[in-house]
């Protein structure tokens, strides 16, 4: 084999591995290995739908936006709730990883605040209440730490949002 292939190949290998996967229109840098379709027709005052059927929700924005409200759920409900159950999920891969028992009634309670960006827009924050884990500091801190690593709601929201996490009783 010539010099020159013998240096090409490990770049060749590289780009292989690194070649975008394409699902529909988007480019991924990873090979998914579940896609979740949902649409909103109508945005906040509107109505969700997924593509299993699995949520129709009617979407309204809550009093504090200044409207009369509603009996739909809204964007910052649905993120607390995905964020709670994903996070609770690597929690849980998190206590596994290091010998840790993670009792079944362990609940994660997920905060979500949305308020005014200056000069314009909004911004989010989360804080996630963590309760009944029955752990000392020192292990809920490790536990929560490498969860944080594991979980792809953190991947996507840290250094975007303010995230807290607090051990709740």
């Amino acid at each position: 084999m010539s010099l020159l292939r013998t240096a090409l190949r490990p770049a060749a290998r590289l780009r292989m591995v690194t070649a975008p996967v394409t699902i529909g229109v988007r480019h991924l840098s990873f090979k998914p290995i579940y896609t979740a379709e949902s649409t909103v027709k109508g945005a906040r005052n509107g109505q969700l739908t997924t593509k299993t059927g699995h949520l129709d929700l009617k979407l309204d924005m809550p009093k504090e936006f200044g409207t009369a409200g509603g009996p739909g759920t809204n964007p910052e409900e649905l993120l607390g709730g995905g964020y709670a159950a994903c996070f609770g999920g690597a929690l849980g891969i998190a206590c596994s990883e290091l010998k840790l028992k993670l009792p079944s009634d362990t609940t994660i309670t997920s905060l979500v605040s949305i308020g005014k960006k200056q000069p314009k827009g909004f911004q989010l924050a989360v804080e996630l209440l963590v309760a009944n884990t029955k752990f000392d500091s020192g292990d809920f801190d490790k536990a929560v730490n490498l969860a944080h690593e594991i979980c792809p709601f953190t991947h996507a929201l840290k250094n975007n949002i303010e995230i807290k996490t607090t051990k709740a009783n």
